[in-house]
């Protein structure tokens, strides 16, 4: 049985990061925490089934809600953006851990939520959490830098036809760390075939397949 709350989250600034808390009510070992995109939150398709995945295997979940479309973060510079997603989701890490005592983290973020997983390797909590890096900004030189040094199982699922894919990058962090990867030829940024929702259905159908098997080995 799965009880839906919220925690009490104070993030960058000072400022409460609004959150769902999916807390199942016994042997619980694994907490995740998503972290989501820009305008991909935590009810759109990749995230959402994540989810039930990750309930369905005995997870706790958090899901960061917080709002980044607002003018206040859009003018901001980038590294004060960097500063707010980064300390919101530490802020949510901790909140989560404090709860009680897991044995397994496991961090998901989409688009700039792989910005905020990117900081959080460096800290106690998450050097060995398990990682998935839905649509990862690879672009970005210090992304990379950090995903290479994940001591924790990790998956990255991308588009090749999305704009921050970048295949060179991902050999690297794959011969660094041994990560997995999860390619859809074609996929934009939403990992979605422009023009062809019914494909798009099927493709979101074969990454749930893939991360379902990629859980199953690396959950308690």
């Amino acid at each position: 049985m799965t009880k839906i709350t919220e925690l009490a989250i104070t993030g960058y600034g000072g400022q409460p990061v609004p959150n769902i808390f999916f807390h199942q009510e016994e042997g619980v070992k694994a907490l995740a925490v998503l972290l989501p995109g820009l305008n991909y939150t935590c009810d759109m398709p990749l995230l959402y089934y994540s989810t039930r995945l990750l309930e369905q295997r005995g997870a706790d979940v958090l899901q960061l809600h917080a709002n980044y479309t607002g003018t206040e973060f859009q003018r901001a510079s980038p590294l004060e953006r960097i500063q707010r997603l980064s300390g919101d989701a530490l802020a949510a890490v901790e909140s989560g851990l404090a709860r009680q005592s897991y044995t397994r983290l496991v961090l998901v973020g989409k688009s700039i939520g792989t910005l905020a997983m990117a900081h959080l390797i460096d800290t106690p909590h998450a050097g060995e959490a398990v990682t998935i890096w839905l649509t990862p900004l690879l672009g970005q030189s210090w992304l990379v830098e950090a995903a290479t040094k994940s001591r924790g199982p990790s998956l990255f699922v991308a588009g090749t036809g999305d704009p921050a894919f970048d295949a060179a990058a991902l050999a690297r962090i794959k011969e660094s760390t041994g990560a997995e990867a999860f390619l859809v030829e074609g996929a934009n940024h939403s990992l979605e075939i422009p023009g062809d929702p019914l494909g798009s259905i099927h493709i979101i159908g074969e990454i749930m397949q893939g991360l379902a098997s990629f859980l199953d080995r690396h959950l308690p």
